[in-house]
């Protein structure tokens, strides 16, 4: 379910949470059971494993073992709205003022996507959406518009593209101002699936790719391959991710 990036964290109490970690090298799942339970007593224990899990995916923390924490140095993924997003939504919103769609850019990731000197924008239609509307309608305004980008598909991204698709479901979304963004860990199976499409020729290695995001950002591994297995590619990223955290 997607949650809003304006969602309150005032319950998650970082600033007092980091001072009080910060002096131990580990901390354990009942360490930050005790520290909520001293401002709310009755908290219980799976309302702290969920602000374990926002805590992870706001980089506050980050897993270093089985139920071991440590306070996380990681960079937070921001998505947010690129210029080329902007138009292409404002476009859309014109003509269909109720769209409920999935976007994510290769933009967010341009210092880590080597040799892709362009901006692909993937927007994917949500529940039954009428994603041919949406091709058509950008088709005639934008030059580069692809419809599913079926495996057929061998053209290189030479410009800035948009790729028109059906989302699929379970995928980990954010909500902001009416446009619903994929999360990281979307984003990294996506482009594993679409890798080459996206790198028709010379490529980098999708491992090179996914050791720097795992070494600059919170990755959630259970929600990347509950995400992997709606792809049907879980039993790879297993695979991927064992040999990251050899």
């Amino acid at each position: 379910m997607p949650y809003s990036l304006n969602e309150t964290i005032k319950n998650l109490n970082i600033s007092d949470f980091k001072d009080n970690f910060i002096k131990y090298p580990e901390f354990s799942l009942s360490d930050i059971l005790k520290f909520y339970q001293l401002q709310t007593p009755a908290i219980k224990k799976s309302t702290v494993q969920w602000r374990v899990t926002r805590l992870l995916e706001l980089g506050v923390i980050q897993r270093i073992g089985r139920g071991k924490y440590t306070i996380g140095n990681y960079r937070k993924f921001i998505p947010y709205p690129t210029s080329q997003i902007k138009k292409a939504h404002h476009h859309l919103i014109s003509k269909f003022p109720d769209s409920k769609y999935c976007v994510w850019s290769t933009e967010w990731l341009k210092t880590y996507l080597t040799k892709l000197d362009v901006q692909i924008i993937f927007v994917e239609g949500i529940g039954n959406e009428p994603i041919n509307f949406y091709f058509h309608l950008w088709e005639q305004r934008y030059c580069s518009v692809y419809y599913r980008l079926l495996d057929k598909v061998s053209k290189m991204f030479y410009k800035n593209s948009i790729v028109v698709r059906k989302m699929i479901s379970g995928s980990p979304l954010t909500e902001s101002e009416g446009i619903f963004y994929a999360h990281l860990e979307k984003i990294i199976v996506d482009l594993y699936c679409d890798w080459n499409l996206i790198y028709p020729h010379e490529k980098p290695t999708f491992q090179q790719l996914l050791k720097k995001l795992h070494k600059d950002f919170s990755i959630n591994e259970s929600k990347l391959l509950r995400y992997a297995d709606r792809r049907k590619k879980k039993e790879i990223f297993i695979r991927l991710l064992k040999k990251l955290n050899k």
